[in-house]
C-alpha cells in the first residue's frame, strides 16, 4: 500500500500555487532541496510526473494539472 505525506502534498500544492520550489520553501522555512524531494517523494508514491523542471522554470505536466484539485481537495478534507 503506497504511502502519501500530508506535508508532501501540501508542499506540492504550495509549490504549484507559488511557480518556484524556492518560494515554497521560503514560506514552509525549508530548503529548495527539502522541497523538491518532497515532491520527487510524492511523484514516486503516485508514479506521475507532477512538474517539468528546467534551469530557469516549473512547470505542472497534464498529469499534475489533473491531480492538483484533488491534492487541494484532500487537504481541505484533512484540515
Amino acid at each position: 500500500m503506497k504511502m502519501i505525506r500530508f506535508d508532501d502534498l501540501q508542499l506540492f500544492v504550495r509549490t504549484a500555487a507559488l511557480g518556484s520550489f524556492s518560494q515554497a520553501a521560503r514560506e514552509a522555512d525549508l530548503l529548495p532541496g527539502q522541497v523538491a524531494a518532497a515532491v520527487a517523494r510524492l511523484e514516486r508514491e503516485l508514479d506521475l510526473r507532477l512538474f517539468v523542471r528546467t534551469t530557469r522554470s516549473l512547470r505542472l505536466t497534464g498529469e499534475g494539472a489533473l491531480y492538483l484539485p484533488y491534492a487541494q481537495d484532500v487537504l481541505a478534507i484533512l484540515r
